[in-house]
């Protein structure tokens, strides 16, 4: 079963990257996709061909067509069959749109290296976004409503449960944090006492920070 690899490019004009990858590269191109201001390349790697070999030469080109600009890169794969590369698109789109959100442009981010939003992503943003609706309720459909709380709750997980930690970080005094709390277990019906409510609160965070990454790439 053939084995394929993605990368996705960001850039104003995709369809100059496009033309300008007709050879050269360490693979063969089996399908491009086009976004906005982003080009996914679809790759079967010609033997010893190495992911960061493709996602580099896939820069250099980008690069080379843009006066020699930053450019930034995702790459994700490899993985097989037809079903594979779909999802290797996927995450590489994914990998670019949230590693420049995290760590700037001129960069090339691989699906790997985005860490615990890995298991958020590499879905249809269709399903990203049910997940995180279903877990955190309003706090996913009304974030401008919601904001203290969903900041709560952030630092709630991120201090891994110390009420001290979270009113000293939000500056607040432990019973608003206590109050604030309550209201999050009300309102996403979760018990934050358990570990696996809070493993899954934590996800759709994440995943809806990703959300917004996404789309603000996309814009």
């Amino acid at each position: 079963m053939a084995e394929y690899v993605a990368v996705a490019v960001a850039g104003r004009d995709p369809a100059e990257v496009a033309a300008a990858l007709n050879g050269g590269m360490p693979g063969k191109v089996t399908g491009v996709r086009r976004r906005t201001a982003t080009l996914i390349v679809l790759f079967e790697p010609h033997e010893g061909a190495t992911r960061t070999a493709l996602a580099e030469a896939v820069r250099a080109t980008a690069a080379r067509s843009r006066g020699d600009a930053p450019v930034s890169v995702g790459a994700a794969g490899p993985r097989k069959g037809p079903a594979g590369a779909q999802t290797a698109m996927l995450e590489a789109e994914h990998a670019l749109a949230v590693g420049r959100a995290l760590n700037g442009d001129g960069l090339t981010t691989h699906f790997e290296d985005l860490g615990p939003y890995c298991f958020v992503l590499g879905r249809p943003l269709s399903e990203i976004r049910e997940f995180c609706e279903r877990v955190l309720g309003p706090l996913a459909t009304d974030p401008d409503r919601y904001d203290e709380l969903s900041r709560t709750l952030e630092e709630y997980l991120n201090a891994h449960g110390s009420l001290n930690e979270v009113a000293r970080r939000l500056f607040l005094h432990r019973n608003t944090v206590r109050q604030r709390l309550r209201r999050i277990a009300e309102i996403t019906r979760a018990d934050l006492a358990n570990a696996d409510a809070r493993l899954a609160l934590h996800l759709a965070m994440l995943g809806r920070r990703a959300l917004d990454q996404l789309e603000a790439g996309a814009a």
